[in-house]
């Protein structure tokens, strides 16, 4: 089953805390992503959790109270079910069919996300975290032996079906996540 929200939320970080919320709330394996909604007004971010729990009647009780559009795609059901405002609703439409396809969304929660902590050899982590493949950003190498600073806080990308983690240079000869944890935005002040 897969659960789509748009909540209007207007950066990852927010997204994020939505997913935080959610998976607290239902306490069931998931597949927690974002997506980047476009082709409105103001981009903006919504969510997704995939599980073979069906988590649907947990999921419209949370958000019952708040504006979002809703998108639940049941195994083997014709069309999925939806609820919401129509911009919210087209949003969380796109993020179920994203997670649906395994073709994009920036990864939250999956299996093996337990597993990031500490500094890791490049092939351990992606063995130890699911990760299918480490890209260095600008071309930089990735050798199996390359160590790896999770920094406790990795957010693979959905490629293609594949999860990929961006990685870049840092000091100490280290590898770290291209996304951190406390990012400072880019042109906040312009």
């Amino acid at each position: 089953m897969i659960i789509a929200i748009d909540a209007d939320s207007s950066d990852t970080a927010a997204a994020d805390h939505l997913l935080y919320e959610l998976i607290d709330a239902v306490d069931q394996p998931v597949v927690a992503l974002t997506h980047m909604v476009s082709g409105d007004d103001r981009p903006h971010v919504a969510v997704s959790l995939t599980s073979a729990a069906d988590l649907a009647d947990q999921i419209r009780e949370i958000v019952a109270d708040r504006n979002v559009g809703l998108a639940i795609t049941r195994p083997g059901a014709s069309e999925p079910e939806l609820a919401g405002p129509s911009r919210l609703v087209r949003g969380a439409y796109v993020a179920a069919v994203e997670a649906a396809l395994g073709t994009t969304g920036r990864v939250v929660r999956w299996p093996g996300h337990e597993q990031a902590h500490g500094v890791l050899p490049a092939a351990e982590l992606c063995t130890r975290c699911g990760i299918d493949q480490l890209e260095g950003i600008g071309g930089v190498p990735v050798e199996d032996d390359t160590l790896v600073d999770t920094l406790d806080f990795l957010r693979p990308v959905r490629r293609d079906g594949r999860l990929v983690l961006q990685v870049q240079p840092a000091a100490g000869d280290v590898l770290i996540p291209f996304e951190l944890q406390h990012q400072q935005n880019c042109c906040t002040d312009h």
